[in-house]
């Protein structure tokens, strides 16, 4: 019950319904979703450490912020780093069991793609993260896959706000395929500028969107 709990609350988070800065109440989640405050409570201290929510003593539970330069400046080149590492221990041992894995990944995203519905970005998004989480996974890098993972539900919360500005949701689908094509190279020099394209460069392009609509 709490990773239900746990997963609708990250859900919302996730798609906006619950915005930055409005407050989470105990009671209000256990009748809305019809169970006891323990599970809630549970739920809320897990996205705590997640970094979803903040909690304030004397003032209550909070969704947290997650601002532009944070993406920019933290989580990013974070990312870009773990997954670096991760590719350079992965790449060698790649075969085409794993080409095929993320080739069905990059499909999937085509397919929803098209529906351009109201669940169209929250599917990418899972989508996304399941591609990353599994070149991670590839690299066998405990301590690498535990950073990434710990990172990974506010990559989860970037990626979604990022997706908004997208133009046409297909570009997603083609971002992660031109970087599918760099990893079945095998080649470091191909697949190091590539993933930084992907990670970097169009993350950077779509962040920039968002700082032009503000001023």
């Amino acid at each position: 019950m709490r990773s239900e709990i746990t997963e609708a609350l990250r859900l919302r988070i996730i798609d906006g319904t619950f915005s930055p800065g409005i407050r989470i109440s105990e009671d209000w989640v256990a009748g809305e979703m019809g169970v006891s405050r323990g599970p809630v409570r549970e739920a809320i201290r897990e996205l705590e450490n997640e970094g979803l929510l903040v909690v304030l003593p004397y003032r209550g539970t909070f969704v947290n912020e997650i601002s532009t330069d944070e993406l920019r400046n933290t989580l990013i080149p974070i990312r870009l780093i773990l997954e670096q590492q991760a590719c350079a221990v992965a790449l060698p041992n790649m075969d085409e069991e794993d080409f095929a894995f993320l080739a069905e990944i990059v499909e999937k995203m085509r397919i929803v793609a098209k529906k351009n519905n109201l669940d169209t970005l929250v599917e990418l998004v899972e989508l996304d993260v399941r591609y990353h989480q599994y070149i991670m996974n590839l690299s066998k890098q405990y301590h690498a896959i535990q950073l990434w993972n710990t990172i990974q539900p506010r990559i989860r919360v970037g990626f979604y706000r990022l997706g908004l500005r997208h133009n046409d949701y297909q570009e997603i689908t083609s971002e992660h395929s031109n970087l599918l094509e760099a990893l079945r190279s095998r080649d470091s020099k191909i697949v190091f500028p590539a993933l930084e394209h992907h990670i970097c460069t169009d993350q950077y392009r779509l962040l920039d969107r968002i700082d032009s609509d503000k001023n």
